[in-house]
């Protein structure tokens, strides 16, 4: 089970880091929304996380050091341990991050409704 949450994790994260935003978009629920430790408490909405992702922040790689997933019929909780070298509006963004995911599988496939991120500063 962690293996198919890994391979769906790590093609959103390549998307990213790619500039791929057809496979971003694919993979991004029309409802998600995204807390993050860059938000002042605003939710990012897909459109929102999709521009920001493809024009201002840059990942130079990553990594998925640890998933574990859980699965309850059609939904998913992961909570990953990730790691990015990455720039956010001309910042270092880069460290250790504490993810929480939810993906749904819909009729076209997992789809992720839904991420918390919590940055593990220095």
């Amino acid at each position: 089970m962690e293996r198919k949450f890994t391979n769906l994790e790590t093609s959103w994260m390549n998307a990213w880091k790619d500039k791929d935003e057809a496979t971003a978009r694919k993979l991004i629920a029309d409802e998600f929304t995204l807390t993050s430790s860059l938000s002042s408490g605003d939710l990012v909405n897909k459109e929102q996380w999709i521009d920001k992702a493809m024009n201002h922040f840059h990942c130079k790689k990553f990594k998925i050091e640890l998933l574990e997933a859980r699965v309850y019929g059609n939904t998913a909780v992961l909570n990953i341990w990730f790691y990015q070298d990455a720039v956010a509006n001309g910042k270092d963004w880069s460290g250790d991050f504490l993810l929480t995911d939810v993906w749904v599988e819909k009729p076209d496939g997992w789809q992720v409704v839904a991420r918390h991120a919590s940055w593990l500063k220095k």
